[in-house]
């Protein structure tokens, strides 16, 4: 009896290493294909590098070609540049399109019939009720546009108003009033003020 318990206890432990080295060669399998995977991803996303880095090296040739970080540096460099000049171009070129900024700036310009007259730019996000709270600011302010032109691109809209405030005498203030209520419009959404509410009183 005692010979027979132990050649079963030995079968079950025959049994359990078995069982243990075809787990740990499952394990080591998983794990080698974990690696190959890995590796093939890597070698791909270096290609992808170099391929980019060498596209870069063509338009400055007379950089080191093996420096990368100089490459990197010198792409950069010239991005930055290159945004900066197209700014400016902007900026003195005579197209009427929006900037990338919100923007609220008032100028003065010849009074009409002794009446203070000022041009009003303002570039914001576009949105459907745009003209119609530009025109309730205004009239807040007793104000009256007599000219105007906007565009819209990329779903940003820039306006210029010729706005009469009244009287040539009536001062800075009403200019001030004009300014914040338009300035209240361009951060409606920030605000969270609803189209029937008279933004130039509430600012002013």
């Amino acid at each position: 009896m005692l010979s027979s318990l132990q050649g079963c206890n030995g079968f079950l432990q025959l049994v359990d290493h078995q069982k243990n080295e075809k787990s740990n060669t499952t394990k080591k399998s998983k794990s080698k294909d974990a690696a190959v995977t890995h590796a093939v991803a890597e070698r791909k996303r270096r290609e992808r590098i170099n391929s980019h880095l060498h596209t870069l090296k063509k338009l400055f040739p007379y950089l080191p070609k093996k420096d990368k970080p100089r490459v990197l540096t010198e792409a950069v460099t010239q991005l930055k540049e290159l945004r900066k000049n197209v700014a400016q171009q902007l900026e003195l070129s005579s197209l009427f399109i929006p900037s990338e900024n919100d923007v609220v700036i008032i100028n003065y310009c010849d009074n009409i019939n002794e009446e203070r007259t000022v041009i009003a730019t303002i570039c914001c996000e576009d949105r459907p009720s745009l003209n119609r709270d530009l025109s309730s600011a205004i009239r807040s302010v007793q104000g009256r546009v007599i000219k105007a032109e906007m565009a819209t691109v990329g779903g940003r809209t820039k306006a210029e108003l010729v706005v009469v405030l009244g009287k040539a005498n009536g001062g800075e203030k009403d200019v001030g009033q004009l300014k914040r209520a338009l300035k209240a419009v361009v951060e409606k959404r920030a605000l969270g003020f609803g189209s029937n509410v008279m933004l130039g009183r509430r600012f002013g």
